[in-house]
């Protein structure tokens, strides 16, 4: 009787067994084709393209920074003080471009993604 048992066992264990394996497969013939790797450039670029306010914001918080430092340099304290207030505000005005962007880019319109193996792909 034991042996019986552990025959039937045997066969549900191997059942399952098959049931993941073949799931599995279809899980590999729906994974997404593989892509050429962007480089920093195209990155950049792509980058600069989409969020063009984020660089002009840290290029005025750098102008306004290296502008305080000169005048603290040149012992000015009233124009140092100021480019530094003002550097602070660039800071906080990126950070909220910043945020505004990754916001939009967060939610976006598109009810149904792309799906990659889809019969459309393949047309």
């Amino acid at each position: 009787m034991g042996a019986t048992q552990s025959r039937t066992k045997m066969e549900e264990v191997d059942a399952r067994d098959e049931q993941q394996r073949e799931t599995i497969d279809q899980q590999l013939v729906s994974m997404p084709r593989l892509q050429r790797q962007e480089t920093f450039e195209e990155k950049l670029y792509r980058k600069f393209s989409q969020e063009p306010l984020v660089p002009i914001g840290c290029l005025v918080t750098a102008y306004f920074l290296g502008s305080g430092i000169k005048s603290f340099y040149n012992r000015d304290a009233g124009r140092s003080q100021k480019m530094m207030r003002l550097r602070v505000a660039a800071q906080f005005s990126t950070l909220l471009i910043f945020v505004g962007y990754a916001g939009m880019n967060a939610f976006t319109m598109n009810p149904r993604p792309k799906q990659y193996g889809t019969e459309e792909d393949e047309k």
